[in-house]
């Protein structure tokens, strides 16, 4: 397995340019991220991720047997690519950390070191720690990495207000952060913020009341106006 360093775990941040008052004019980088610790994220956010990406989360060594053994089984019935899930958070951020994300290099030697560096992590770090590092690094859309990014992004607000509903669509989102924007396909959003509130039901972190009333909130409702790509771009990362 490839060795993994603190840097492939938390990603590049932007840079921030300031005029003379010291205030922000440009932000100079690849992608857009934003640093959130631990305990900005809310409590309905991590139940949310939980419930949709790793129910035994706070309790396995890194790895879900069952989710390995629903992989093998998928191995063999695809002709040697992985299609099925089962990735643990833990796993998913080493992935994203460290490996490619295309079909065709989700191979069960990949898969097995993923593994590996996944029970390693798990070592070393704690579980908080571990979320933390997932919700700051997750593709989001488009060019918007990280939660706490997005909730400024898409809702204008930091992490930390986070309602039900839009910490059901963040929590979606990662699967397939393009297809699943509200801003570009609303409908197929809404559809999976909804399953999002079904899981969460069934994971007991809220009640079916709760879920229909979420569900009731159109997927596009407090949406920020998308910003329009800013032409210093060409200028400042040319």
């Amino acid at each position: 397995a490839p060795e993994i360093t603190e840097k492939d775990l938390t990603g590049t941040y932007s840079s921030d340019l300031v005029d003379m008052n010291g205030e922000v004019f440009y932000s100079l980088g690849g992608e857009e991220r934003e640093y959130a610790s631990a305990d900005e994220y809310p409590e309905v956010l991590l139940d949310a991720l939980m419930a949709i990406e790793d129910r035994r989360f706070e309790k396995h060594i890194g790895i879900d047997p069952i989710g390995i053994a629903r992989a093998a089984v998928g191995y063999i019935t695809n002709a040697g690519q992985i299609v099925g899930g089962g990735s643990t958070i833990t796993q998913q951020l080493i992935k994203n950390s460290v490996f490619s994300s295309k079909q065709e290099d989700q191979t069960l030697e990949r898969k097995a070191q993923e593994a590996w560096l996944a029970i390693q992590l798990e070592r070393q770090l704690s579980k908080e720690q571990i979320i933390t590092l997932y919700l700051n690094r997750i593709h989001m859309g488009g060019n918007v990495y990280g939660v706490a990014t997005a909730a400024e992004q898409y809702y204008g607000k930091p992490v930390s207000e986070l309602e039900l509903h839009e910490a059901a669509l963040f929590a979606g989102m990662p699967k397939a952060p393009n297809y699943y924007n509200p801003y570009s396909n609303p409908e197929e959003a809404e559809k999976r913020r909804n399953i999002v509130l079904n899981e969460m039901v069934e994971f007991g972190s809220i009640t079916q009341a709760e879920a229909d009333a979420a569900k009731e909130i159109p997927v596009t409702e407090g949406l920020q106006e998308p910003k329009e790509e800013d032409e210093n771009t060409l200028v400042f990362d040319g």
